[in-house]
């Protein structure tokens, strides 16, 4: 069997186009029905019908449409396609799974330890291979796919943390969702190319609630013609 490792920084570049290429969606409708939003609903199909022209401090993508300009915040969007993806595959118990070469050892608090067993099975449908080494040490041999690229024993422990730290009544397995898809998304700040910025919002289109984040902040900033208009006393 493997022996276990330190894990090793992986090589910077090319990850955008990577992880946006490992989301795809090809049959999801947009679904609206029951949801709480305050983008208008005429609104949800101008996503389809939109013409990127370019990034704002490569954080917010800026985009135009016969209803006006739009702002997407380019993590909250992307964190909405990663979270319904991998929440789709959980719930049918096929995660999409990034075997490691070599098991990494990972150093766990005495409650980290505990959520971990405690949540071992969800950890699992969720695409984390994990085994008990000792006293508050696990193996990780397989990571969920969307983080592919990220340090592996650092992921584990920011993801129990950031659960043991939520103090909200949502399923613990909504929140393993959420925090993986934080993780797997690309950030604020970080430059896209036209055509990924096209895919972006392509896949947001396609998600049942492209309107929020995960963890309920807005994706999207709307700005009618009739603002413009009000604003440059055009009317």
């Amino acid at each position: 069997g493997s022996q276990p490792t330190k894990e090793t920084t992986p090589p910077a570049g090319g990850m955008v186009t990577k992880t946006l290429g490992a989301l795809k969606i090809t049959s999801t409708e947009v679904q609206t029905a029951g949801a709480d939003t305050s983008l208008p609903p005429p609104l949800w199909d101008a996503l389809s019908n939109l013409r990127v022209f370019g990034q704002v401090r490569g954080t917010y993508i800026m985009a135009e449409g016969p209803q006006g300009i739009f702002l997407i915040d380019q993590h909250a969007a992307h964190e909405r396609v990663v979270f319904e993806r991998i929440r789709q595959a959980a719930d049918r118990r096929t995660p999409e799974v990034q075997g490691l070469l070599e098991a990494v050892t990972v150093e766990l608090s005495p409650k980290q330890a505990n959520l971990m067993e405690d949540q071992k099975e969800a950890l699992t449908s969720y695409g984390w291979t994990l085994e008990p080494f000792g006293e508050y040490v696990c193996l990780i041999r397989a990571i969920p796919a969307a983080l592919s690229g990220h340090q592996p024993a650092r992921a584990l422990l920011d993801l129990l943390d950031a659960t043991l730290e939520e103090r909200t009544a949502e399923s613990w397995e909504n929140r393993l969702a959420a925090t993986l898809a934080c993780h797997a998304a690309v950030r604020g700040g970080m430059e896209l190319k036209l055509s990924e910025m096209e895919e972006m919002i392509r896949l947001l289109e396609a998600t049942k609630e492209p309107h929020t984040c995960p963890h309920g902040r807005p994706t999207i900033l709307h700005l009618s013609i009739g603002h413009l208009e009000r604003q440059f006393r055009r009317s």
